[in-house]
């Protein structure tokens, strides 16, 4: 496990996939932020704030999507032929 580790997630290009992935998903919460400041609707930046709160939580598994999200772009690039 560490060597895969090692392998795929501590590198340096992978950065650039983990920031990604964390964007993909807190896609919710920007979305309604956006949606915010559009409609002036205050709803929205309530469940901005709840969506990130309860993944920001303890015990919740938000590293290990992140990562799995970058791990998954990763091996889809790779498999696109998109360099890196």
């Amino acid at each position: 496990m560490w060597k895969w580790l090692k392998e795929n997630v501590f590198v340096k290009d992978m950065f650039i996939y983990i920031f990604i992935a964390a964007f993909i998903f807190y896609i919710p919460a920007w979305g309604s932020l956006v949606l915010a400041v559009i409609t002036h609707n205050e709803y929205y930046i309530v469940f901005a704030g709840l969506y990130v709160g309860v993944w920001a939580g303890p015990f919740t598994p938000t590293i290990p999507a992140i990562l799995a999200i970058a791990v998954f772009l990763k091996q889809l690039f790779k498999k696109k032929g998109v360099k890196e």
